[in-house]
């Protein structure tokens, strides 16, 4: 077992999972699952491989994943936070806020 983090087949296989189901609840269990470990093993090694913890790393994801639908211009911005896996449309423009310093309509400004 690695002492400083993942190994990169484990880290690429969970980011790989992480991205491809950014839409629907990831579980730290399943995503523990794909890396083959405990979750608490996970949250350990996944922090010192990526310098964040793993629900971080999962909303910064998301929020990344929302930003570049809107920026697409062809979703509405309730259906992009749906996408993205946020809960609704505030909850997604809370978490743009915090993590990227905009707002969802300040990304349809950019786009344009």
């Amino acid at each position: 077992m690695p002492t400083n983090g993942l190994t990169r087949r484990q880290l690429r296989a969970t980011i790989d999972f992480i991205n491809s189901n950014l839409a629907s609840d990831l579980s730290l269990a399943d995503i523990a699952a794909v890396a083959g470990m405990s979750a608490s093993h996970l949250k350990t090694l996944f922090k010192r491989s990526t310098g964040l913890p793993v629900h971080q790393y999962v909303m910064r994801q998301r929020v990344d994943r929302a930003v570049d639908l809107i920026s697409a211009g062809r979703l509405r911005l309730s259906a992009a936070a749906l996408q993205s896996g946020f809960a609704d449309q505030s909850h997604m423009a809370r978490c743009m806020r915090r993590i990227r310093g905009v707002t969802p309509s300040d990304v349809v400004r950019n786009a344009r």
